[in-house]
């Protein structure tokens, strides 16, 4: 028929890639055409600058959301996350949501397991729900090859949700929860929680609970309680300052549990509170560790906190739920190991700046109650039956605290020999403790896992030193020569391990340079007095 030829096919998105390029669009802050304007807005002078600012610019971002918590409106019709879309299987799902509702929430005192049924927490937030597979698959040991699926989409949600405007508090028990067990992001979903809970105005929610009794105001309290908690804990294992500074929420914790409506989660939580007044006071009074030693007159003050901590003990002790219908006797073990803990870095500042081995002599009772403390710490965990079905569900800082305590008394005993502890004594302890964390059921990335194998090599350096002392001494040693003889040739497992690295390791509190024992590199460098993670 004499037709010209065909031309190449071309698909639509070459079609739009061959159009000119228009002019770049820009694009600017958003602004409200008609803003909502009520008579105090216009009659009353602003209550903050920031209120003059958006009168003056009509910039929606500076506007407070008009509902802050918008739970409300985030149910949703169809279900839409990462278990419809076929990445994670709902009989997986239903087997993490039973672990965390069962045994894990009440570790947190039940402040996030709001949701009562999978269904409905789907429904209400898909990034508690991501965060509660996270943490359950963490614990799990059926669950490895999840673990990352729920990590990654818990993540995902985390990124894009932060420039939202609106937040729940679904939103913030989703950071609280991932900040109080997953160690890897907690001080990053901390701080961005701190912030985010501070939109709602605490102070003003406060007085809502103990003047009016408002559920409401109750449980904002409580998510704001973890996350004074949380912040507080992460401001000891990284030596720094916190985020929360003292306020009214947290000085009230006496009026807030003689509410009608708490109950013995919150007593517990109100015991954690009151527990980490006393040591923010600690880290104030000796600051941040500056290399010298502290002075003498601090003698008095350490007995004065020491007294303080007696006293927090004796009252919970006896205030503190005997026996827990879900976790059994650990509400009051826990107060125990809190208070170990409290001890240990009370007097570990004892050891700041000293250049040598030689401890000064109005020190060497608050030395001897450090190596007590820390002790105590491991012996509770080995020996104590009520703790050990426990250690799958304790927050992430005590598990990185008794990490502490052993690295503590390894140095200690590499440094001043047997004088305030005897080197067997300290492998005998670290081995029964990396025997418990590798009998515990826990997923595979979880701590315990984790910190067994650096402990291991604790054990074998100390192992090795005691081996060196039974050899007789050399003429002369060589600048470089170890401290430790190598590994013997039937560690095959050690031989790549520098048997100096316990040597490496900070003990001191002062700035709290504390690592979580992974499973990486066997050298501390004490150039980099950051932590170490895994």
């Amino acid at each position: 028929m004499n037709l010209p030829s065909l031309g190449p096919l071309q698909s639509t998105k070459q079609t739009l890639q061959a159009q000119p390029s228009e002019e770049p669009h820009e694009i600017g802050p958003s602004c409200d055409n008609s803003p909502r304007l009520s008579p105090a807005d216009i009659n009353d002078l602003p209550k903050v600058p920031i209120h003059s600012v958006y009168h003056l610019t009509k910039l929606s971002a500076l506007r407070s959301p008009d509902d802050a918590d918008a739970s409300h409106m985030n149910q949703q019709l169809v279900i839409d996350d990462f278990i419809s879309k076929g990445q994670l299987s709902l009989e997986d799902a239903k087997r993490l949501f039973n672990l965390y509702m069962d045994h894990l929430d009440h570790f947190m005192y039940g402040i996030g397991g709001r949701h009562k049924t999978l269904e409905g927490l789907r429904r209400s937030s898909r990034i508690l729900a991501a965060c509660i597979f996270t943490v359950a698959a963490l614990h799990d040991p059926q669950s490895n090859l999840i673990y990352g699926v729920c990590s990654k989409e818990f993540r995902r949600l985390v990124a894009s949700s932060m420039f939202q405007r609106q937040i729940d508090r679904d939103y913030l028990r989703a950071l609280s929860i991932g900040a109080y067990w997953l160690s890897d992001i907690s001080w990053i979903l901390s701080g961005h929680a701190i912030r985010r809970a501070s939109e709602f105005n605490i102070s003003s929610l406060y007085r809502r609970v103990v003047s009016e009794d408002d559920s409401d105001a109750l449980d904002y309290i409580r998510i704001w309680y973890i996350l004074y908690i949380s912040d507080q804990h992460l401001s000891t294992l990284f030596g720094r300052s916190p985020v929360i500074r003292d306020d009214l929420t947290v000085q009230g914790w006496e009026e807030f549990i003689e509410c009608p409506a708490t109950n013995e989660e919150d007593n517990r939580l109100a015991s954690q509170v009151s527990l980490l007044n006393i040591l923010h006071s600690i880290r104030e009074l000796f600051g941040p560790d500056n290399g010298e030693p502290i002075s003498k007159v601090y003698v008095m003050q350490i007995s004065g906190f020491s007294r303080q901590l007696d006293q927090w003990l004796a009252r919970w002790s006896a205030a503190i739920i005997q026996h827990h219908e879900r976790i059994g006797g650990f509400p009051r073990k826990g107060a125990l190991l809190h208070y170990h803990y409290a001890k240990l870095i009370l007097y570990s500042h004892v050891f700041r700046g000293l250049q040598d081995s030689s401890i000064p002599a109005h020190f060497l009772d608050a030395a001897a109650s450090a190596v007590a403390a820390a002790t105590n710490t491991v012996n509770v965990l080995i020996y104590d039956p009520e703790i050990q079905p426990a250690l799958v569900g304790l927050p992430s800082y005590m598990h990185s605290m008794t990490g502490y305590a052993c690295m503590f008394l390894a140095k200690l005993a590499t440094v001043h020999g047997d004088q305030l502890i005897e080197k067997a004594l300290v492998v005998d302890l670290t081995s029964r403790l990396a025997a418990l964390y590798r009998s515990t059921p826990v997923g595979r990335f979880h701590l315990m896992n984790l910190m067994a194998d650096g402990l291991d090599k604790v054990i074998v350096a100390l192992q090795n030193s005691l081996a060196a002392n039974d050899r007789p001494e050399p003429s002369s040693m060589d600048a470089s020569t170890h401290l430790f003889p190598p590994a013997a040739a039937s560690d095959d497992i050690f031989s790549d391990i520098d048997p100096n690295f316990v040597m490496d390791y900070n003990v001191t509190m002062g700035a709290s340079h504390l690592m979580f024992l992974g499973g990486g590199s066997s050298v501390f460098d004490t150039a980099d007095l950051s932590p170490t993670f895994f």
